[in-house]
């Protein structure tokens, strides 16, 4: 009879301890102990040299100062959510709801990757949020702070009354909210200025029946559901962009752009693109930070990130 002499393998928390470090194992990447211990078991019996490596990344990653634990979660969520990861999100998403992050919050993350990805992965997303908010017991709190239908406490005159003059006297202005709706108007310009006008009028020529349906669904309906504060809504909007890969990085120069007008610090923005290097690959990491560095270039404040240099000055001396 053949017997076998391994070693026991280690299942337990206070068996990796032993292995591992209590460090570690105290502090999981932004997932309950216990499904970190499980992930950690299965990669040591796999592969001890890795599982150390990988899951110390991890854990590196998601303890970084930067940003704060909810913040953390949200952007992650949604990130998550782009990148059709259900076991990654239903993960993260218990440890949000452990950790306390209200649940209409981290369900507007789920509802903004809308946007970016389309209804796809969030109808992939919303059943994994239900069963853990269910097990979590947060449903019914939910269902009675949920928005209305119907919004009727923008006031247009008090938000005219923020209007730059070039905004204000410009004589696309009346037209472009004739077609489209003030609102939806009102939320463009405070997020991109004059150049939403540009391109509305863009759309208007193109296929105004279309231009109407997506103003109403992005800056009529999701940027004006004041769920998530501005700097909060843009940097998961940065999350977003990037967790899509070589699509999403035209959109995400333009909201980073907007994250750091809206008082994000750059390295807030650098912690955004760190978690996608965790969970999505250099090759993503390194593309969105040369980008980032570029703006900070461009934005003439290089000396708040290290004065490093930026991509065009490298490429010019290769």
């Amino acid at each position: 009879m053949s017997t076998d002499a391994r070693p026991p393998q280690p299942t337990s928390v206070d068996d990796l301890k032993g292995v591992y470090g209590a460090d570690l194992l105290d502090h999981p990447p932004l997932i309950s102990q216990a499904r970190f211990a499980e992930k950690l078991g299965l990669r040591h019996q796999l592969d001890p040299h890795y599982a150390r490596m990988s899951m110390e990344f991890a854990s590196g990653v998601q303890r970084r100062s930067g940003l704060d634990r909810r913040l953390r979660y949200l952007i992650e969520i949604g990130m998550l959510t782009v990148g059709r990861s259900p076991g990654h999100l239903a993960d993260s998403l218990d440890g949000a709801f452990s950790a306390g992050v209200p649940a209409r919050d981290l369900l507007e993350t789920i509802f903004l990757a809308h946007i970016y990805a389309g209804d796809l992965v969030v109808d992939l997303a919303l059943p994994v949020f239900a069963e853990v908010a269910a097990r979590h017991g947060v449903l019914d709190d939910l269902r009675a702070d949920r928005l209305p239908i119907d919004r009727g406490d923008r006031d247009l005159a008090a938000e005219r009354a923020t209007w730059s003059e070039e905004f204000a006297n410009d004589p696309r202005l009346s037209r472009l909210i004739d077609e489209y709706g003030w609102q939806g108007v009102a939320t463009g310009y405070r997020y991109r200025g004059v150049y939403h006008l540009d391109a509305l009028e863009y759309l208007e020529k193109l296929d105004l029946s279309w231009g109407k349906l997506w103003e109403s669904m992005a800056y009529e309906g999701m940027y004006s559901r004041g769920v998530l504060d501005d700097k909060t809504r843009l940097l998961c909007t940065v999350g977003d962009c990037v967790a899509l890969g070589a699509s999403g990085m035209v959109p995400a120069k333009e909201h980073i752009r907007e994250a750091l007008h809206f008082g994000n610090s750059p390295q807030e923005v650098l912690e955004v693109l760190y978690l996608a290097g965790l969970h999505f690959g250099f090759p993503i990491y390194i593309t969105v930070r040369g980008i980032f560095v570029q703006i900070m270039a461009d934005l003439g404040r290089l000396d708040e990130i290290g004065n490093v240099v930026p991509p065009k000055a490298i490429d010019a001396r290769r």
